[in-house]
């Protein structure tokens, strides 16, 4: 796993092999590795199943939605310790994705970071399919990125949603801004 000029760099457990049940699974199911799933469906279940995998050692997911009757589907992704180790304002911290999905849903990524009883929430429209990513600048944030405590980044597909969506691969990464 390369990434220009990362200092730190992490594929999630589901898309690195490990991944729970793939039966249907419920709203606040935990997938592994610290990525739980949630969504607002009242019927329809959503059933998690595995794409082939590549010859990059990724383990893509799919999500089956067929009868899904909510208004999202979203992903909450924990960062790791060492995602936070070393955070500062001068990082940007970004997220590699290759998705797709018959008809392309509108999705976000959100970053949320802590520090004790504040929070700081960075919001992004991803494009609509293929490989994509965005990143999500600390520099102004209202908070000190030194003093996080907990973090975790939202991947939300907004309704209506395909029969089904397929996430091949997730990286999450954290680069230095350049010095002037």
């Amino acid at each position: 796993m390369r990434q220009p000029g990362a200092d730190w760099a992490w594929r999630p457990g589901p898309w690195g092999g490990a991944v729970g049940s793939t039966d249907p699974v419920a709203n606040g199911a935990d997938l592994g590795c610290e990525v739980r799933l949630f969504h607002d469906a009242a019927q329809g279940g959503v059933r998690l199943g595995r794409g082939t995998d590549d010859a990059d050692a990724t383990h893509p997911l799919q999500f089956g939605l067929e009868g899904f009757d909510g208004g999202f589907l979203s992903l909450a992704i924990a960062l790791p310790k060492g995602a936070l180790a070393g955070l500062e304002r001068r990082h940007l911290l970004g997220l590699d994705l290759a998705w797709a999905a018959q008809d392309m849903p509108r999705a976000y990524a959100r970053l949320n970071l802590k520090q004790g009883p504040n929070s700081e929430t960075l919001l992004r429209d991803l494009p609509r399919g293929g490989a994509t990513g965005t990143e999500f600048d600390l520099w102004p944030l209202g908070i000190e990125p030194e003093r996080v405590d907990t973090g975790w980044i939202d991947l939300i597909f907004e309704a209506p949603l395909p029969a089904r969506i397929e996430i091949r691969d997730l990286v999450v990464a954290r680069r230095p801004r350049a010095g002037l």
